[in-house]
């Protein structure tokens, strides 16, 4: 099992490589306000994975994302804010697992750049990492 990060490691990251994107959940959350909007369970769990991580909660924002995935919301969005959860909790293989499926799943050429950006420094950090406990 891995060990989260320490914050010093996380600040490093940021600070070396540039913060992991976490992709939001606009244009899932409705037209304008006052008008109701059925959202599907699989887009509240990605809406509410989304808020827990902006308020560092890295273990139930990946709860969430993979609900959202399990129920049917397995986008590209989805599995990269999983990647960045766990990227953030220190669990790396899954990151680069889940950040492999963004990359596999049909995005459109905004989400593909950023999902690409966020991959690609991950593997900068793991390549300058190597001997200093990340895996590889």
């Amino acid at each position: 099992m891995t060990r989260p990060l320490r914050p010093a490691i996380l600040g490093a990251l940021a600070i070396a490589f540039g913060a992991p994107v976490l992709l939001g959940v606009e244009g899932l959350v409705g037209p304008a306000p006052g008008f109701a909007v059925e959202r599907s369970p699989a887009a509240q769990q990605l809406e509410f994975g989304v808020k827990v991580a902006l308020k560092g909660s890295w273990v139930e924002a990946a709860f969430r994302f993979e609900r959202a995935i399990a129920l049917g919301g397995s986008s590209a969005r989805a599995y990269n804010n999983l990647a960045v959860a766990r990227e953030s909790l220190g669990q790396f293989d899954r990151a680069r697992e889940a950040y492999e499926k963004a990359l596999a799943v049909k995005a459109d050429q905004d989400e593909d750049r950023r999902i690409r950006e966020n991959y690609e420094r991950f593997l900068g950090f793991l390549k300058a990492n190597r001997g200093a406990g990340a895996a590889p």
